[in-house]
C-alpha cells in the first residue's frame, strides 16, 4: 500500500500535496515530472488514494515538518473544501501526513487497481500517446464519479504525447469538470505545448540524497550495506532505479567480474583485454563497466588522498585498495582518469563500443604501471 510517509527526499512537493489535501485546494491538472524510476507513479498512486478516500487518516511525519513547506500557500474558501479533509485551520496541520486509511471501500479498490474513479490513460503505441486515446479519455471525463467527490486520471509516458493528442487535451483544461483530476507523468516538459505548461501545476521530483537511497535499499529491502551503497551510488538519485539494481544479477556479476579484472589489470594482456571488452560490449554492459571502473579510480583517489577508508564505495576491497593506493602514483591516478573520461567521450559520439572499451582499458594498464 502506497503511502506518503514512504517516499523520501521529495518533501517540497509532499508539501504541496499535501496541502491541497487539507485544504481541498486541489488543482485540475498536475505534471510530476521525473526520470524513470523517481517515484511519480508512486506518488501518483497515494495522492489518488488519498484524495479518494472515505475515512483519511492523520499520520505524525517521520522527520516533523516538510522541508521547504510553504506557509504562504493559498487557502480556498471553506465552501471549496470536500467532506472527511480537515482545514489548514488544523492545529499543527504541517507536522502530520493526510494518509488514505486503507480500510474504506474507495481505499480497497484503490490499492488493488480497481478503483472505478481512478482511471489510468494507457497507450498501444510504445513512444507515442495518440490523439484517439486521449478523446476516449476525454469522453470518459464527462462521466461523474462513481462514488467520490474527485474523478482522477493518471497519464503515464505524458510527455509522449503527439501534438494533437496536447490539442485535444487542452480543451479539457480549459474547461475541466469540477470533480476531475488529471495526474501527468513525465520524464522531463519540453515537448509539452506552451499552453499545456500553463494551464497545471507542475511538480519536479528531484534526486534523492544518495544516502537516503542506501537507507531505504538496506531498511526495506534488507540489502547488504556495500551492495546498497554500490547501487546507490548508480542509481542518480532514484531510488526505483536503485532497487532494480539491487535486483539485477547480471549487475551484480558485472561488479564482481570488473572488480576482479581491475585488481589484475597490470598483468593482462592484450588478448585478455579484447576479450573482456568484447563480453561487456557484446552483453550492452559498456556504460555500467565505465562506470564501474571509475568509481574503482575514485576509490584510489581518495584512499590515496587522505589514507582514510570509511567513505570507499568498494568495501569489501578496502586491503586491496590501500596496498594499489600507495603503489600507483598521482600521474597514473591522472591518466586513469583521463582515460575514462575519453571513453565516455566517445561513446557519446557513437565509436564503437567494443573498441572504445579496448582502448579504455589498454590505457588503464598504462596509468596503473606508472
Amino acid at each position: 500500500m502506497d503511502r506518503f510517509s514512504e517516499i523520501k527526499g521529495q518533501e517540497i512537493i509532499l508539501s504541496h500535496l499535501q496541502n491541497a489535501l487539507r485544504t481541498g485546494g486541489v488543482s485540475h491538472a498536475y505534471i510530476l515530472n521525473g526520470a524513470k524510476g523517481s517515484g511519480r507513479h508512486m506518488l501518483a498512486r497515494s495522492f489518488s488514494a488519498a484524495l479518494l478516500c472515505e475515512n483519511p487518516q492523520r499520520i505524525r511525519q517521520p522527520q516533523g515538518d516538510p522541508e521547504g513547506a510553504d506557509p504562504q500557500a493559498a487557502d480556498p474558501q471553506e465552501g471549496d473544501r470536500p467532506a472527511g479533509h480537515p482545514s489548514s485551520d488544523t492545529p499543527d496541520a504541517g507536522s502530520w501526513y493526510l494518509e488514505p486509511c486503507g480500510e474504506c471501500l474507495s481505499c480497497i479498490q484503490a490499492f488493488s487497481g480497481s478503483n472505478p474513479d481512478i482511471i489510468t490513460v494507457g497507450h498501444e503505441k510504445e513512444n507515442s500517446i495518440s490523439v484517439g486515446e486521449i478523446r476516449r479519455m476525454r469522453a470518459d471525463v464527462q462521466i461523474r464519479p462513481y462514488r467520490a467527490a474527485h474523478k482522477v486520471y493518471i497519464i503515464p509516458d505524458a510527455e509522449k504525447m503527439t501534438p494533437a493528442a496536447q490539442n485535444a487535451l487542452l480543451k479539457t483544461l480549459e474547461e475541466p469538470p469540477s470533480y476531475a483530476v488529471l495526474l501527468l507523468l513525465a520524464d522531463g516538459t519540453a515537448g509539452f505545448l506552451p499552453t499545456i505548461l500553463s494551464r497545471c501545476v507542475t511538480l519536479p521530483l528531484r534526486p534523492v540524497a544518495e544516502k537516503a537511497v542506501e537507507e531505504v535499499l538496506t531498511d526495506r529491502f534488507g540489502a547488504d550495506p556495500m551492495r546498497a551503497r554500490l547501487c546507490a551510488r548508480f542509481s542518480g538519485g532514484s531510488i526505483g532505479r536503485a532497487a532494480l539494481l539491487l535486483q539485477n544479477e547480471d549487475f551484480a556479476s558485472l561488479r564482481d567480474r570488473t572488480v576482479a579484472f581491475l585488481r589484475e589489470i597490470t598483468k593482462k594482456d592484450a588478448a585478455e583485454i579484447a576479450a573482456f571488452a568484447r563480453e561487456a560490449a557484446a552483453e550492452d554492459q559498456t556504460q555500467d563497466l565505465i562506470d564501474f571502473i571509475l568509481m574503482w579510480n575514485r576509490d584510489l583517489l581518495v584512499c590515496r588522498s587522505t589514507f582514510h577508508t570509511e567513505n570507499l564505495i568498494f568495501t569489501d576491497e578496502v586491503q586491496y585498495i590501500i596496498e594499489a593506493a600507495r603503489s600507483v602514483s598521482w600521474r597514473g591516478l591522472q591518466a586513469a582518469s583521463e582515460a575514462v573520461s575519453r571513453a565516455r567521450r566517445r561513446l557519446a559520439s557513437n565509436v564503437n563500443a567494443e573498441l572504445t572499451l579496448q582502448m579504455m582499458l589498454l590505457e588503464l594498464r598504462r596509468a596503473f604501471r606508472q
